[in-house]
């Protein structure tokens, strides 16, 4: 029987005040588990256990870094100045050691939203804080739901993501108010806004190393199953 891969899901994390005892909460979107079933592979959650990285990444295949509610306030994503909730601060810390470990292991690697933000930081980009604010007409992209399309993007032929989707233009979800404008040096755009929000990055010579700003685990879409099935099939033993 063919072994179905295993893929590293990372979690979101919060502080509950309410909670009895006040302590911090562990949660991820469970779509991102029912896409990875779907497309034939297991998922298990990953805690913010930095000592555990290379252990993590020794029993799975593939990493799912997702994205989270947490609005940055600068570019390069903290203030550094103590202002911020610290399970935030720990959990990108951590996703971000993760992801660099991944990478410079080669293994397989998708982001989404705010990993794909994060996938940019890491290459050499920055983040724009809020795009309402940059530029009124990108306000549009704080859609209303994940269940729905809000606009087109544009994939930039001879890139990985265009070769996996087999597609030139994807109608995607949108509900974020932060955005990338420009790449740094170690990715390429794959797929664009029409209104020039990147909406898609990936690490060229690497056997999958992908992050798009919109949540394709809902699937709304073929090319977007394929995406997830392309990650998976990297994924494989």
């Amino acid at each position: 029987m063919k072994t179905r891969p295993i893929i590293g899901v990372t979690p979101d994390i919060e502080f509950r005040p309410d909670g009895n005892p006040p302590r911090d909460f562990y949660f991820v979107d469970a779509r991102n588990f029912d896409a990875l079933r779907e497309v034939g592979a297991t998922a298990i959650m990953l805690p913010h256990e930095s000592a555990d990285i290379d252990r993590y990444l020794d029993l799975v295949d593939g990493l799912l870094v997702t994205g989270g509610g947490y609005q940055f306030q600068v570019p390069d994503l903290f203030r550094h100045d103590g202002t911020e909730p610290d399970e935030k601060v720990r959990r990108m810390r951590f996703e971000a050691a993760l992801m660099r470990r991944a990478i410079e292991r080669d293994q397989a690697v998708l982001a989404v939203c705010g990993g794909f933000q994060l996938m940019n930081l890491l290459t050499g980009g920055e983040l724009v804080v809020s795009l309402a604010k940059a530029r009124p007409d990108w306000a549009h992209h704080r859609g209303s739901s994940f269940a729905q399309t809000e606009h087109a993007v544009q994939l930039v032929a001879g890139t990985r993501l265009a070769a996996i989707t087999g597609a030139s233009t994807l109608q995607v979800n949108s509900r974020h108010e932060q955005g990338v404008v420009a790449t740094g040096p170690g990715a390429v755009v794959s797929a664009w806004s029409e209104d020039g929000v990147v909406e898609a990055i990936e690490v060229p010579g690497k056997r999958f190393c992908i992050g798009t700003q919109w949540h394709p685990e809902f699937l709304l879409s073929a090319p977007e199953r394929r995406l997830f099935e392309g990650f998976v099939k990297a994924s494989g033993r």
